[in-house]
């Protein structure tokens, strides 16, 4: 829940890492622009300038997906589908992301892989 710029970053590896993309949902000065940003941070994929996503009262769910081929969906369910789209192919395998709004603390994941979740189903 935030009033302005969502911010998710995806890391291929931490504490090293080659690859990183920024999401932004949500920025710029009237908070009506997204974009999605390469390591070098270069737009890549069309940006998106839908505007009245974000809400300090109310979470908005982004979804992130990344297809076999390499291509990266950024989406809102119900509203965007999807919000971005861009080639992430370089991006083998994403083993962290942090999650922040602008001006607040970010919140790091770390070990994001289906391996573990593929163990945590055979331990039930």
């Amino acid at each position: 829940m935030a009033s302005t710029d969502a911010n998710i970053v995806l890391f291929n590896g931490i504490p090293k890492w080659d690859v990183r993309y920024t999401v932004v949902v949500s920025g710029g000065s009237d908070n009506r622009y997204s974009w999605l940003r390469n390591t070098n941070d270069t737009t890549v994929g069309p940006e998106s300038h839908l505007g009245q996503l974000l809400s300090p009262l109310w979470p908005l769910p982004i979804t992130v997906r990344q297809k076999i081929n390499g291509e990266l969906q950024i989406s809102v369910p119900g509203v965007a589908d999807p919000l971005l789209v861009a080639d992430a192919s370089d991006l083998k395998e994403i083993k962290a992301f942090c999650m922040y709004a602008w001006k607040n603390k970010s919140r790091w994941f770390y070990n994001c892989t289906e391996e573990e979740d593929i163990f945590l189903d055979d331990a039930l």
